[in-house]
């Protein structure tokens, strides 16, 4: 099950990639587009590998959001402040269980000139029946393990 984690995890990051390309040809809030029905394709295709239950504890915002109405929020607060932000897996682990570590880069361009924004963090995912149910991020890969120890 857990290679199956690994290869669900990875097509859903494929289809975020896909949804942020979509999402810079033509920004809009994403949260809008969800409660009125009209996400578009790719930010669909996304979306079918969220759970509808999902907890993300973001370390960016450093909040947790839940479900689709809360990730699709908190996308939009990703996004609201960039010109471009593109986060990419740049590592993929198995861990055991449902559980699947990350690192994870992003490369941002800041509104109205201001700072590009590269930055790395490591995510323990956890996956349920092809989708992903928790998601939390940490500044350093021990972090992340010693998460998962604890949950495990």
């Amino acid at each position: 099950m857990s290679e199956e984690n690994v290869e669900e995890l990875r097509r859903g990051f494929e289809a975020l990639e896909r949804a942020l390309e979509a999402y810079w040809k033509n920004p809009h809030p994403i949260a809008v587009a969800l409660e009125a029905g009209d996400l578009s394709a790719e930010w669909r295709e996304f979306f079918d590998y969220l759970d509808p239950q999902l907890e993300w504890r973001t370390l960016f915002l450093g909040q947790t959001v839940h479900g689709h109405r809360g990730a699709a929020r908190g996308w939009d607060d990703f996004l609201k402040w960039a010109e471009d932000y593109r986060p990419s897996l740049e590592e993929i682990e198995d861990i055991g269980g449902d559980q699947v570590l990350g690192v994870v880069t992003l490369v941002g361009q800041a509104r109205d000139e201001g700072p590009r924004i590269e930055g790395r963090f490591f995510s323990l995912f956890t996956m349920r029946n092809g989708k992903l149910v928790r998601l939390e991020e940490y500044t350093t890969r021990d972090e992340a393990v010693e998460a998962a120890q604890l949950q495990g």
